[in-house]
C-alpha cells in the first residue's frame, strides 16, 4: 500500500487546499517587516508600495498556505529533510536569510482559520511514506496558485528554462517552481521543431487577437521559437532571417515571453483532461476512499500571482499585459499583482469608475485602443458587469509596515495615500505643480 493517511489527517491538512476555492480574506501579524495586514481579496487585487515592504514575502506565504502539499512534496521529490528544522524550511522556501520572517508572534488567520506553525509542519509526516516518485504524477497539474515570480528572466539560462535542481538552495521556492513549470510547458507543448511550432506568432495562442499590439509594442516584425544549436534546443528570435539568442534580446522581449508562456497555458489548460488523468492514478490506491477524493478535486478557479508585470516593457506593453490580466479572470482565475507602475492602476481606476457610473464597452476599446470584436466585447461586458477590483498599498512606518486599503484610489481623496495611488502618482502631482507655480512667476 502506497499511500498512509487516514480520513481525519486528510481532512485537517487538506483544509488550507480546499480554502483556495473561496479564499476571501487574509489576516497577518508580525510577519516579517509586515506589523499588520488585512486584506479582502477581489477577483483582480493589487498590491503596491515602496521596496522592501514585505509584498512578496505575503505573495511566497499565500502560495506556501494553498499549497503546501504540493511545496512538501518537492522538498523530499529534490532530496531535502525539512521536516524536523522549521527555519531550514523556510531558507528552503523563501530563501537565504529568511529563517526567521515568521516567528512566536506571527499571526495568521485566513478566513477565521487561524494557521499555527506546528500543524502547519504536521501535513509532510503525514505523506511521508508516498514514494517521491509518485508525487509529481499526482500534484504537478494541481497546484492551487501559479506564483510568477519578479525574478523570471533568470530562470532562463543559454536561451533554456532551468530545471528545479540546478538552483542553489539559497534561491526562493517560488523562482525554482517557476522555472520547472515553464521548462514543462515548453516541452510539452513545442516538442517539434518546425516553423508551425513558433511560440511567437502561433495561431494556436489565445490571445491572437491582441497579436498586432504585441507585436507593434514587443517583437516588431519578428518571430519567437526553438531551435537546435549544437543538439541543444534553444529560444531563438528570427529578425529577417537573422537567430538571434536568448540574451541578445531586449530587455522587454526577454521579459515578456515567459509571461506569455505561462498566460497562454493558464487559459489553454484543458481542466477535464487533467483531472480524468488525476482521477486515474487515485484510483489506483485503494487506501484514498471516495470521499477522500474531493480534497483532491477543485474546479477551475484557481489563483494567480505576478509580481511586477510592467518590468522592462513599455507602456503600451504593459497595456496588453493588463488585457491578458483580464481575460485570465474573465475564465475565472483571481490574480494578486504587486506592481510599481502607475499603468495598473490607472486601468484598475478607470475600470471601477466605468463599473458605477456608465458601464459601456466602448470606453475600454478606447482606453486600450482597440478594434471590436465579438470575443473582445464579451471579456469587457464580463469584466465590467461581474468582476471585483482592489488596491492594498503596503505603507512603511517608523516600527514596521501596516497594509492599507485605497481601492477607491480617488485622486480627491484626504488621505495621501489614496490620493496618491500609494505614492505612485506624487511624483508626477509636484511635477505639474513646479510646472504651473514656474509658469505663474514668469507672468
Amino acid at each position: 500500500m502506497y499511500l498512509k493517511i487516514k480520513k481525519e489527517v486528510i481532512k485537517k491538512n487538506f483544509s488550507l487546499n480546499h480554502l483556495s476555492e473561496n479564499m476571501k480574506n487574509i489576516k497577518v501579524t508580525n510577519l516579517g517587516q509586515i506589523k499588520e495586514a488585512d486584506i479582502n481579496f477581489s477577483d483582480f487585487t493589487l498590491f503596491v508600495g515602496p521596496q522592501a515592504t514585505g509584498k512578496s514575502i505575503l505573495l511566497q506565504s499565500i502560495k506556501l498556505f494553498l499549497d503546501s502539499i504540493n511545496i512538501f512534496a518537492d522538498s523530499n521529490k529534490y532530496g531535502y529533510d525539512l521536516f524536523a528544522n522549521i527555519p531550514a524550511f523556510f531558507e528552503f522556501y523563501f530563501g537565504e536569510g529568511m529563517n526567521n520572517i515568521w516567528n512566536e508572534n506571527t499571526q495568521i488567520q485566513i478566513d477565521k482559520i487561524y494557521i499555527s506553525i506546528k500543524e502547519f509542519f504536521d501535513v509532510p509526516h503525514n505523506l511521508i511514506d508516498f514514494p517521491p516518485y509518485k508525487y509529481e504524477s499526482l500534484f504537478s497539474f494541481y497546484e492551487n496558485l501559479c506564483f510568477i515570480p519578479a525574478q523570471r528572466v533568470m530562470t532562463i539560462a543559454n536561451g533554456w528554462p532551468r530545471p528545479f535542481s540546478s538552483f542553489d538552495i539559497g534561491e526562493p521556492y517560488v523562482v525554482r517552481n517557476f522555472s520547472d513549470q515553464l521548462r514543462l510547458i515548453i516541452q510539452k507543448n513545442f516538442s517539434r521543431i518546425s516553423k508551425n511550432d513558433n511560440i511567437f506568432p502561433n495561431t494556436q495562442h489565445f490571445f491572437s487577437d491582441l497579436y498586432e499590439e504585441i507585436d507593434k509594442s514587443i517583437f516588431h516584425g519578428a518571430s519567437v521559437g526553438i531551435k537546435v544549436s549544437e543538439m541543444r534546443k534553444q529560444l531563438y528570435i528570427d529578425i529577417g532571417g537573422n537567430f538571434l539568442p536568448f540574451m541578445t534580446w531586449s530587455t522587454g522581449q526577454r521579459e515578456f515571453i515567459p509571461l506569455l508562456l505561462i498566460f497562454d497555458w493558464l487559459i489553454n489548460n484543458k481542466q477535464t483532461e487533467n483531472n480524468k488523468q488525476i482521477g486515474y492514478q487515485l484510483n489506483l490506491f485503494e487506501s484514498i476512499k471516495t470521499e477522500e477524493k474531493k480534497y483532491f478535486f477543485k474546479d477551475n478557479k484557481k489563483w494567480v500571482v505576478i509580481e511586477e508585470p510592467e518590468m522592462g516593457l513599455h507602456p503600451q506593453a504593459i497595456l496588453s499585459v493588463i488585457l491578458m490580466c483580464l481575460e485570465l479572470i474573465n475564465q475565472g482565475y483571481k490574480l494578486i499583482i504587486s506592481t510599481h507602475s502607475p499603468v495598473l492602476l490607472e486601468a484598475v481606476w478607470v475600470i471601477r469608475f466605468l463599473q458605477t457610473e456608465n458601464p459601456d464597452v466602448k470606453y475600454l476599446y478606447q482606453l486600450f485602443n482597440l478594434e471590436p470584436s465579438s470575443s473582445m466585447t464579451a471579456l469587457f461586458e464580463n469584466i465590467l458587469k461581474n468582476k471585483t477590483f482592489s488596491t492594498y498599498y503596503f505603507d512603511q512606518q517608523k516600527d514596521g509596515v501596516y497594509v492599507k486599503d485605497i481601492s477607491s484610489l480617488d485622486p480627491g481623496d484626504l488621505d495621501d495615500a489614496i490620493a496618491d495611488w500609494g505614492g505612485l502618482t506624487s511624483f508626477s502631482s509636484r511635477a505639474s505643480e513646479v510646472v504651473s507655480q514656474a509658469v505663474q512667476e514668469k507672468a
